[in-house]
């Protein structure tokens, strides 16, 4: 694991230098080693430096290594044996060894042990076609300077990230946003529409990003920069179409097992991120049954019962015979969250990144890889809202008139924020799965931005006249099932899971500099996963039912029915306690731009009623804090953007 950056100098004339300060901004991301390379069309002399490039050149690359694979070698950025070829790569390809052979049989000569030199002569051999020969976790450039074309790609389900900046001299890119901040010519224009998603989801969904001109190549998707042009394709898009058939339970305990034995390939230590709850639970069986050694796995507690499930984890532990961690989290994390929100570049809300950072920081004292269960909820139907969505169908029997009828009244008495997820169900019943979809989560819907947000800033904001505002509903439509929950399943693993999940869990993982890795992200499990009938994952309110079928063969069965808790903290007790005082100043800091586009009234007395309990506002004002604390790391004027 790595982070890379690069820049193509169509007319500007930024130095070698630039590329440099791009990459020491994201050395977290890999502390043992660096590396740069300029490089010129129809040139094939360049050498790989340890210092920033003196040579004026039309493309530099940087890299900043992780060592996991092949320890001592495969330094970066790397060439073929002529050197028409470079490349910059941050991620895992499992397969590596069986390419290496069949490439070697093609007539390819490697020099090197890792994976790295594997994607240089994939780019030989089948050009942009490469990636549907990958099994990983990828984002990498590779500069081809005979025929002078930039090459970038991203695993299938967005587990490294990738952004790119185009203006009219330059085209840059980089694994995290803060990298763009270190160029000269970087302008911090802001996406206003962003900012409206980021308070409709908590995120902001690729392929947008805060800046206008800044773009997150999206999950299985590659591009090509030649003649000053970027094109961007899909070469993979995940299909949920359940198939009827009964499921195979060798043959599903199989491949899962296949997954779990290629993310434990590593020449480093490497151990689990155990929960209790039934993805890690699986993983956890599978890593002990498959090694030699007892397994470290490492959980984290809160202290609260309501979302801790440390004794659960200890639980699982102790039946596999691993080797367990525990650690504490506690609310001093005002200084962390400064610091992701750094990380993360843009508005990011999801405070499960707080303990998932608190974990990250102590596992990697132990070990530098990490298996984790992302992926489970989003392949198996693991959240409650889709059994929620189930039983709204069941709703929907009911004649029209009397569900419209319903639905209207309780969405006349009550704000959205106040209902219960059934309740939200009920109250959506009248309108489609599409809509539910993009109505459901109980963040920061439009009835709160009208309320909190200035009027002057709403239009922009809420832009409803732009598709992409819409980014749920899109994927619901594009997808080929006529389930709704399928499409809702497909929907969330090519935004939720990549823009939130994953994304969450590489910058609180990558901040110190520990590798994660998804078995259940497997491409070949994820597309065996995808054909399994609904009915075999969601009965009634009985989520991951297969999996938790699977888990009776190998876990503590006290464990395989336990509802999910979830990674999270009390947030909103700790917004009533610890936190008080330093949320208030957040908010209500008069120093802070964003504070005169806010609708001061509404905002304390949102404010007021959390502390007195009257109303739950934990994520509401998490977001405005979220989006406070990235404009103090970023320096921006929303005005900008307007």
């Amino acid at each position: 694991m790595c982070g890379i950056v690069g820049i193509i100098n169509k007319t500007s004339r930024l130095s070698g230098r630039s590329v440099s300060d791009m990459a020491d901004a994201i050395k977290h991301r890999g502390p043992d080693g660096w590396g740069y390379a300029a490089l010129n069309p129809g040139k094939s002399d360049s050498m790989m430096t340890l210092e920033a490039p003196a040579a004026s050149a039309k493309v530099f690359l940087g890299h900043r290594r992780l060592s996991i694979i092949d320890v001592e070698g495969s330094k970066q950025p790397l060439s073929n044996e002529d050197g028409s070829v470079w490349i910059t790569f941050n991620g895992e390809i499992y397969n590596y060894r069986e390419l290496a052979d069949d490439l070697r049989r093609k007539g390819h000569t490697l020099k090197e042990k890792g994976d790295t030199e594997v994607l240089v002569h994939l780019w030989e051999e089948y050009g942009r076609n490469m990636t549907g020969y990958l099994t990983g976790m990828f984002a990498f450039a590779i500069y081809d300077t005979k025929q002078d074309v930039l090459f970038l790609a991203r695993d299938r389900f967005g587990e490294k990230p990738l952004f790119y900046w185009h203006s009219e001299d330059t085209f840059a890119f980089a694994s995290e946003l803060q990298a763009f901040w270190r160029l000269e010519n970087f302008t911090h224009n802001v996406n206003v529409s962003a900012i409206g998603q980021f308070f409709k989801y908590c995120y902001i969904p690729s392929p947008d990003t805060v800046y206008k001109n800044v773009f997150s190549l999206q999950p299985g998707c590659c591009a090509e920069f030649r003649n000053s042009m970027l094109s961007v394709k899909h070469y993979w898009k995940p299909s949920v179409c359940g198939e009827d058939a009964a499921v195979d339970m060798e043959e599903l305990q199989e491949k899962f097992d296949k997954a779990v034995s290629l993310r434990m390939i590593a020449d480093v230590p490497l151990g689990l991120f155990l929960s209790g709850g039934i993805d890690s639970s699986l993983i956890a069986a599978s890593m002990a049954k498959q090694s030699a050694l007892p397994v470290k796995t490492f959980t984290a507690s809160t202290g609260e019962s309501w979302c801790d499930e440390s004794e659960t984890a200890a639980l699982v532990a102790s039946h596999l015979n691993t080797e367990h961690r525990k650690f504490l989290i506690k609310p001093d994390f005002v200084e962390v969250s400064e610091m992701l929100a750094k990380h993360y570049g843009q508005p990011y809300a999801d405070y499960s990144s707080i303990p998932t950072y608190y974990i990250s920081r102590e596992t990697r004292k132990h070990v530098k890889v990490a298996l984790g269960g992302d992926g489970g909820d989003e392949l198996f139907a693991g959240y409650d809202r889709y059994a929620n969505l189930k039983l709204s169908r069941a709703a929907g029997t009911f004649p029209y008139f009397l569900r419209k009828n319903a639905a209207v009244l309780l969405k006349s008495f009550l704000p959205k924020s106040v209902f219960s997820p059934y309740l939200f169900d009920f109250a959506c019943v009248a309108g489609d799965a599409r809509q539910r979809g993009e109505e459901y989560s109980p963040l920061f819907h439009q009835y709160w931005r009208d309320k909190c947000f200035q009027n002057d800033f709403l239009p922009e904001m809420n832009d409803a006249g732009n598709a992409d505002f819409f980014r749920f509903a899109g994927y619901y439509d594009e997808a080929l099932s006529v389930d709704p929950l399928e499409r809702w399943l497909e929907a969330d693993q090519r935004m939720h899971l990549c823009d939130d999940i994953l994304t969450k869990v590489d910058i609180a993982s990558m901040s110190v500099s520990l590798e994660c890795r998804a078995p259940f992200l497997d491409h070949s499990f994820a597309e065996y996963a995808n054909r399994l009938s609904i009915s075999s994952k969601l009965q009634g309110r009985y989520t991951k039912a297969v999996l938790r079928q699977l888990a009776g063969k190998r876990l503590p069965h006290q464990i395989i029915n336990l509802p999910k808790k979830g990674f999270t903290l009390p947030l909103g007790d700790w917004f009533r306690k610890e936190l008080k005082e330093w949320g208030h100043s957040m908010i209500f800091d008069n120093t802070n731009i964003w504070s005169s586009y806010l609708k001061s009234a509404s905002v304390k007395k949102m404010w007021a009623e959390h502390q007195t309990g009257k109303m739950e506002h934990c994520m509401r004002l998490w977001m405005i804090i979220s989006l406070i604390l990235w404009d103090k790391q970023s320096h921006v004027n929303p005005r900008e953007g307007l």
